[in-house]
Order: structure tokens, then sequence, then C-alpha cells
């Protein structure tokens, strides 16, 4: 049985505040930055190699899903689109847990970490494909 003092819902502020710190980035990065109107070479894996790594197009993925554009953010990036949701539910579950208190280890078994790698991986070279060119993300401004 968890200790009472390591209970309670103060425990899920921590959780919690980083999950808002970071829509309230996401929010404030849409109100002074269009990544669709303005370039900047932000991935240095593209820049020295050409190739996309698995987070580029990340910043105009969220953007687009931020001003209610679904599709435009899955084609620019995918992968980030579908983390979204279990990053949340992972932050969820780690501030319902942190709030009964119970043990809330946040490192991912080495299976689950081997397929996360796995998974990212494969995204990266399917996207670099030319068969899998819906998987890119979409050019950049004068591209």
């Amino acid at each position: 049985m968890p200790d009472r003092a390591l209970r309670g819902p103060r425990r899920a502020a921590l959780p919690l505040a980083i999950g808002a710190a970071g829509l309230a980035l996401a929010l404030g990065v849409q109100l002074v930055f269009d990544p669709f109107r303005t370039h900047l070479p932000l991935c240095l894996v593209n820049h020295l190699t050409g190739l996309e790594c698995p987070g580029c197009g990340a910043i105009r993925a969220v953007h687009a899903l931020l001003a209610g554009d679904l599709l435009l953010a899955l084609r620019s990036n995918a992968l980030i689109i579908a983390a979204l949701p279990l990053g949340g539910a992972g932050l969820g579950l780690w501030a319902v847990r942190r709030a009964r208190g119970l043990p809330t280890d946040l490192m991912p078994s080495p299976r689950v970490l081997l397929a996360l790698v796995a998974v990212a991986v494969l995204f990266a070279v399917l996207r670099n494909l030319p068969a899998f060119w819906f998987l890119a993300p979409i050019s950049y401004v004068g591209g």
C-alpha cells in the first residue's frame, strides 16, 4: 500500500505541468512563426546529407494540426502526429500513477525502446525512398 504522504492530486502537478508547457510552447510558436511561409533549416541531418530524418517536418506537422488541418499535418510528418496522442496518454498515465502514489518508472522496457527505435529508423528509411514519396515532408517554401 503506498504511503499516504506520497499520494494526492498535488503529485500529478509535475506531469500535468510538463504537458501544459509543451502545449503552451506549441501554441506560442503557432502565433509567431509560420513554417509554411518561412524556411529555417532546423535539421542538421537534412542540411548535411539531404536525407529526411524521422523528425523532419515535425514543426510543420504540429503547426498544421493546431491550425486544424489533419491531412496537411499527416503529410508533413505522420510519425509525429501518431506519437502525439501516445505521448499525451503517457503523461496522463504518469499523472494518475503519481496521484495514486504508485511507482512511476519513466524509462520504457528495453523491448519497447527497441521497438520505438525500429519504428523511427524504418520511417526514416521509407520516407527517403521514391516509392514512399507520401511519407516525405512537403517541400519547403520556394523549394
